[in-house]
């Protein structure tokens, strides 16, 4: 009798921690969900702004937070509002038709990001370039 116990105790705790596991499983698999719907949404909301401010003539100004440095290579969400940001500047553009022309920035920072930022640089040497002892943009 109490083998048969035992057996019945082992089959539930084995039901139990596969729920336990299951639910970890799950849990898991909703933060990342989340974290890739606020991604997308993050993504629509800087579409918006610079289809809004295209439509108005007015440059696009985003609340998105430059947390690293990019340079030539770089990829991501930051490279794309980059794009953006050069995009709604008179006079700068990324590129005039294509990927990373305005309306379709991309996440690549290639040669053309690294040229148009070093216009931006070179437009603003004054706040950008001289309180470093720069001279002349670099595209960093």
């Amino acid at each position: 009798m109490s083998n048969v116990l035992t057996h019945k105790v082992s089959k539930v705790l084995g039901v139990v921690a596969l729920a336990v596991a299951f639910s970890f499983a799950l849990s898991a698999m909703t933060v990342q969900a989340d974290e890739d719907l606020q991604s997308q949404i993050d993504a629509l909301l800087a579409t918006i702004a610079s289809l809004q401010s295209q439509l108005s003539g007015e440059p696009a100004v985003s609340g998105y937070q430059f947390t690293s440095n990019l340079t030539l290579g770089s990829t991501g969400e930051a490279v794309r509002q980059l794009q953006i940001r050069l995009n709604a500047e008179a006079g700068i553009q990324v590129a005039a038709s294509g990927p990373g022309s305005p309306g379709n920035e991309t996440t690549y920072f290639g040669a053309l990001t690294q040229s148009a930022v070093v216009a931006y640089q070179n437009m603003y040497a004054e706040t950008v370039l001289t309180p470093v002892g720069l001279t002349a943009g670099t595209g960093f």
